[in-house]
């Protein structure tokens, strides 16, 4: 249950994401341009998704790979890649390596949790499957070797527009 709404600056919203210490879920509402392939592509770069979604913050990623890797009977041994392009400042909050001036938001997303999307074409709803051919297909990683995967998501600062945390909804502005 929600106990107050608060607009916030995005610079403020990137201090208090930074402090997140613990494991937290959050609600997000993002507003996302569509990754898709540009040759006779008709709907290149018009095409937003707009996502309602809850969550998990803070996390600690080899550690939760390693845990379902217990669980699942495999030897905890998981180490994570270098990230390319983008560097931790906190738990959850990462940063761009050569300016650092862009800001981004790391999540982990659960295939249960169902979230809401509506992709927006020139102000107007528009059906998946009337673009889905120009999509850029995505490739599932293969290196946690397991059944249930931890998957890792990482979001603009600037594609951010409400974060629901602690009962209190953040509404983002510039």
């Amino acid at each position: 249950m929600i106990k107050q709404t608060l607009t916030i600056p995005r610079s403020n919203m990137i201090t208090l994401l930074s402090e997140v210490e613990r494991p937290t879920f959050v609600h997000l509402v993002t507003d996302t341009k569509v990754r898709m392939n540009k040759t006779n592509n008709p709907y290149y770069d018009e095409i937003r998704k707009v996502l309602s979604s809850n969550f998990y913050i803070g996390l600690e990623y080899e550690k939760r790979v390693n845990v379902n890797r217990e669980k699942e009977g495999k030897e905890t041994d998981f180490l994570s890649s270098p990230l390319c392009g983008k560097v931790h400042i906190s738990k959850c909050v990462l940063t761009d390596t050569k300016t650092r001036t862009k800001f981004y938001l790391m999540c982990e997303w659960f295939k249960r949790s169902y979230p809401k999307i509506d992709y927006i074409h020139n102000g107007n709803s528009i059906d998946k499957q009337i673009f889905e051919s120009y999509l850029v297909k995505r490739k599932e990683s293969e290196k946690q070797q397991l059944e249930n995967k931890v998957n890792i998501v990482t979001y603009g600062m600037d594609s951010i527009k409400e974060i629901r945390m602690n009962r209190t909804r953040y509404i983002l502005t510039d």
